[in-house]
């Protein structure tokens, strides 16, 4: 008939459909792969608290799953409690020069029994608490602690330079945004020619 309109026929729309399932998956996939940065363990932190020295008190960082060490920088702090009630702190824990996994505080603690709950939060996260006494030495004889230690190169085990995380990160996110968008724009492609 001549005076009738053709309606264009719907083809492949389950092939369709099942390209844009794919398309999508796919580009989830690109988003969400690096949300994990490479480097992280994705696991908490055994905090112990281990005593005190020269009046400052002494925490143990090690990984929950191995027990090994935490060698990173540990973002944490220190409180402290008296058997009467006075409060001390948060301190910032700083590493233990020499001692691998060991943290304390810049700061001396009083004579006295203390309880002491020590947290970090990165790289993983990590709580405990601990009962300690403190002798009735004169603290002020300790030596000074470092809030920044130079690192020894004598007990770094891997002396290789480490590679900058900040611009691989970078360098990650950017390659994934591309990917993604690229992705997304081949299935709009695909899809426009299949209609």
């Amino acid at each position: 008939m001549p005076g009738r309109r053709r309606v264009p026929e719907r083809r492949f729309t389950t092939f369709r459909r099942l390209a844009a399932a794919a398309c999508a998956a796919l580009a989830g996939l690109l988003v969400l792969a690096p949300a994990a940065p490479a480097h992280a363990r994705g696991e908490t932190v055994r905090l112990t608290v281990t005593g005190v020295r020269a009046g400052r008190p002494i925490a143990a960082a090690t990984w929950e799953s191995d027990a090994r060490p935490v060698g990173e920088r540990l973002v944490g702090t220190l409180g402290a409690v008296s058997a009467d009630g006075a409060a001390l702190g948060p301190w910032r824990l700083v590493p233990v020069p020499g001692r691998a996994g060991a943290f304390t505080t810049a700061e001396v603690l009083p004579p006295g029994r203390w309880t002491l709950t020590a947290e970090s939060s990165a790289p993983g996260i990590g709580r405990a608490e601990g009962v300690v006494d403190v002798p009735g030495d004169d603290p002020a004889t300790a030596p000074p602690v470092s809030p920044d230690p130079a690192p020894d190169p004598a007990l770094d085990p891997d002396p290789a330079p480490r590679p900058s995380w900040t611009w691989t990160r970078a360098l990650a996110a950017v390659g994934v945004t591309i990917g993604s968008v690229a992705a997304v724009a081949v299935a709009v492609l695909f899809l426009r020619r299949c209609a």
